[in-house]
């Protein structure tokens, strides 16, 4: 079972969209075109993570997206959702989405390398094509680290914290 500290809140079911089942999910701090590609996503309910496959999801507004959920095929099924709090897999978000859109989430993450401790403060995600990265600073000192899966470890949102293992020698240039 996943845990939800892992993840990262995407915003609570507000509505039901007609009778089939379709939901409208307010998002927190996202845009749409940030889950684009979203293909799960997990619904809290009794306190616990619960796996749902997204089978469409379509921009309503900036802030609300209609999705059309796995099993959720009509309009009890899914008042049976309202005012459930949807997640999204940190490490899915890192792969599904552009990292450079998603930066209003993370800033001001702390980011912690588990070899070398505190890295610093999450200040930017700085868009270069086919390479983004996490700008990091610590007072004065600036560490750009590649946003890359396999560097990143974790993404805990509610701690706000990210934790990364930096590719040997990296964290030397910043010593």
């Amino acid at each position: 079972m996943i845990d939800l500290s892992d993840c990262i809140e995407l915003g609570t079911i507000a509505k039901t969209h007609g009778v089939h089942g379709k939901v409208i999910l307010r998002l927190n701090n996202l845009k749409f075109e940030e889950i684009l590609k979203m293909e799960q996503l997990f619904i809290e309910i009794d306190g616990l993570p619960v796996p749902f496959f997204v089978l469409e999801a379509s921009k309503k507004n900036q802030d609300n997206i209609i999705l059309s959920i796995e099993d959720i095929d009509t309009e009890a099924k899914a008042a049976g959702l309202l005012d459930s709090k949807a997640f999204i897999d940190s490490d899915s978000l890192m792969k599904t989405a552009d990292p450079s859109l998603h930066s209003r989430t993370l800033l001001g993450f702390e980011v912690i390398d588990i070899n070398h401790g505190r890295l610093g403060i999450l200040d930017d995600i700085l868009d270069f094509q086919m390479n983004p990265l996490f700008r990091i600073l610590d007072n004065e000192k600036e560490i750009l680290l590649p946003v890359h899966h396999e560097f990143v470890i974790e993404i805990n949102d509610r701690k706000k914290k990210i934790i990364v293992e930096t590719p040997p020698g990296l964290t030397d240039l910043f010593q």
